[in-house]
Formats: C-alpha cells, sequence, structure tokens
C-alpha cells in the first residue's frame, strides 16, 4: 500500500489513541473525532456552511458504547485530504499535548445550549449538567403553581462559559428568569458573550455577563447596581483541594485555567501561588458564597421579596461541591448565613455533588 494511503486509514490513529487512552476509550474518541470532521469541516478545510455544532460530544460524559472497530472503518470513508489532515492533527494533539477532546471539536452540548469550549476556560462537565437540568424542573415545577409571578433574578457566580446561566436561559418557562454570569477571568467572559450569540436563537430568557471578582471589595455595590433584588445564587465555584489538584490528570491541569479549580486568593498568581499556603479544604470559594447570600438578602427574612410567593419553595443558593467531604462544611456555611434548610443532591454516580440552601417558611 503506498504511503499515502496508509496515512489515510484509521488503523494507526487508533493504535495511537489506545496507547493513551485504552482501547474503549480511543474507539470511543476517535468515532467522535471522525463524526465531527463530517459533520462540521468541509473539504476545503473550513466549516460547512450551514453547520451546526455537532452534539456529539455529548456522549464523552453520558457514557455510551464505544462504537466497533467496523463502524470507525465505515465512518472514515469519503474524507478528503483536508479532513484527513484535520484527523491527524487532533489526535495528535490529543496524545502528545494531552489536549481535552472538547477543545478539540470545540463544542459540548448543555441541555438545550451549545456550549463553545476553548482553552484556558473551564469545560461544562456531565454532573454540572445535571444537576441544572433539575434545578430547571424544580423551578419550572413550583412556578407553575403560582400565578403573576414576577422574573426570578438569578446570579450565576463564577459563569466561565456560561453554560449554567445560558442552560437555565433555555430550560426556564419563556420569560420567568433574567440571569446575570459573573467571572473575573476576561477570557471566561469573552467565551461567555461568544456563546451568549450562538445560543441566541435556543433562549427563552434574557442573559447578561459581567466582569466581577467577587472576592473585591466592591463586589457588593456592583451586584446591587445590577439589580437591587436578587432571587438566587447558583454557582460551579472552585472547589479542588491543592492535594486534589496536584493528582489531576495532565488533561486537566495542563490546560484548564487553575482559578476554575482550585479557590485562590484575588491577589495571588495562580502561576506561582505557594499550594501549601492554600485552604486545604477547598471550601472558602464556597464559604464566600454563602457570605454573599446573606449580603444580598437571601437569607433574610426581613427583606420585603423573602416572603414573596413567587420564590416560596426556590432555593435561594445552589452551589456544586466535590463530594461528601464538603457536604457538612458547606451546610454550616449556609446555616451560619440563615440559610437554615439545605438539601443536597447527588449525581449519577452516587457522588454529593449540589448542596441548596432555603429560607425557612
Amino acid at each position: 500500500m503506498p504511503r499515502s494511503a496508509l496515512n489515510n486509514t484509521i488503523v494507526p490513529l487508533l493504535r495511537r489513541l489506545t496507547k493513551k487512552l485504552g482501547e474503549q476509550q480511543a474507539k470511543s474518541e476517535l468515532r467522535w473525532m471522525t463524526e465531527h470532521v463530517r459533520a462540521v469541516i468541509g473539504e476545503s478545510g473550513r466549516p460547512h456552511e450551514h453547520a451546526e455544532p455537532s452534539y456529539i460530544g455529548a456522549r464523552l460524559w453520558r457514557g455510551q458504547p464505544a462504537p466497533s472497530e467496523a463502524e470507525i472503518e465505515r465512518d472514515q470513508k469519503r474524507f478528503s485530504s483536508v479532513q484527513w489532515a484535520w484527523l491527524r492533527q487532533a489526535v495528535s494533539d490529543r496524545v502528545e499535548k494531552n489536549k481535552p477532546l472538547q477543545y478539540i471539536l470545540g463544542n459540548q452540548p448543555f441541555g438545550k445550549a451549545s456550549i463553545a469550549t476553548r482553552p484556558p476556560v473551564l469545560i461544562p462537565r456531565w454532573e454540572t449538567e445535571e444537576w441544572m437540568l433539575k434545578l430547571s424542573e424544580l423551578i419550572n415545577s413550583t412556578r407553575a403553581e403560582q400565578a403573576g409571578n414576577q422574573p426570578l433574578r438569578i446570579l450565576d457566580a463564577c459563569t466561565g462559559s456560561g453554560c449554567i446561566a445560558l442552560g437555565l436561559a433555555c430550560e426556564l418557562a419563556a420569560d420567568s428568569a433574567r440571569i446575570t454570569g459573573v467571572d473575573n477571568s476576561p477570557h471566561a467572559l469573552a467565551l461567555a458573550a461568544d456563546n451568549l450569540a450562538r445560543n441566541a436563537k435556543q433562549l427563552r430568557n434574557k442573559v447578561d455577563f459581567h466582569e466581577l471578582d467577587l472576592q473585591s471589595p466592591g463586589a457588593l455595590a456592583r451586584l446591587q447596581a445590577h439589580g437591587p433584588q436578587w432571587d438566587m445564587v447558583v454557582s460551579n465555584p472552585p472547589y479542588v483541594t491543592p492535594a486534589e489538584y496536584a493528582q489531576l490528570e495532565a488533561d486537566v491541569r495542563d490546560w484548564e485555567d487553575m482559578r476554575a479549580l482550585v479557590p485562590i486568593p484575588a491577589d495571588a498568581d495562580s502561576h506561582t501561588v505557594d499550594m501549601g499556603e492554600l485552604d486545604p479544604s477547598g471550601m472558602s470559594f464556597v464559604v464566600r458564597l454563602a457570605t454573599l447570600a446573606r449580603e444580598l438578602g437571601l437569607a433574610s427574612a426581613d427583606v420585603a421579596h423573602a416572603a414573596d410567593p413567587a420564590t416560596t419553595g426556590i432555593p435561594r443558593l445552589v452551589v456544586e461541591i466535590g463530594g461528601e467531604k464538603q457536604v457538612e462544611p458547606t451546610r454550616q456555611a449556609m446555616h451560619d448565613s440563615g440559610l437554615s434548610l439545605t438539601e443536597v443532591w447527588k449525581d449519577m454516580a452516587e457522588t454529593d455533588r449540589v448542596v441548596l440552601g432555603y429560607l425557612k417558611a
């Protein structure tokens, strides 16, 4: 077989991926790459004129079976030389540079939203998507029983790519919410703005994004300027412990923003910070969010909207956490801030994933 023909076969690529990922994962990821080539990459190397963002990346998080070798071989037929070049580069980036598949494909489905992904902004995880959908169902069912509701004002703290804000805006009943996402990363805010435009046709509720460091002294005043009344704070904050961060795979540690993973003081440089001086529990930002909920009046029965029927049964603070070890500290932080009722949601892997804080009726 001529070398050019050998280069345009799937077997060498599968072998390279298998050495890094194992056979099953290699087959799955190569199948996603070939589907992406067919759906998105035109023969000239430019995207197809009417290509829609593919949803094949969803399988990475949802555990669908790996394809057979025959399926992979069938899928790679009729690729152009440009498409083969893209595919070989994608495999090289995955194997040699540990580049995450979602960054290679450039998007990740998140509920009804399609979220563009690019480094170093945190890649949306299936665990976060799962609780976002569950929260949407809770809000929709609760408010369906109430008449004459005003839109909920929801703050998405540490918005990153904007996936939670945009996911909620697509899933919640039309005109039932106004969602504001904030982040201190210019990279994240630029990507969130792109994702807002990308999902404009799917949105059923208004969304806006703003750059804001929630650890800064003026954060509360700026939030109050954006909206004097807030009804809920949701967040996938940094909660990875320094010890856990040291053990992360290179796919995560070398590509995704450390500040989105580990709580670091606002004035610290993530490239030079001494990990030994950081909070070993990973809880500092979660505690900050609980304090912020109190400062915004979400945990006080004295504010006018606390007893509003439109917010009865709705959690005031929803925070993703890193498992059982962070449940009680998160509950305590919420209780200390006035959210005396808490609930824990597990993810599909039976890991404690979210803590919700409610105002006691």
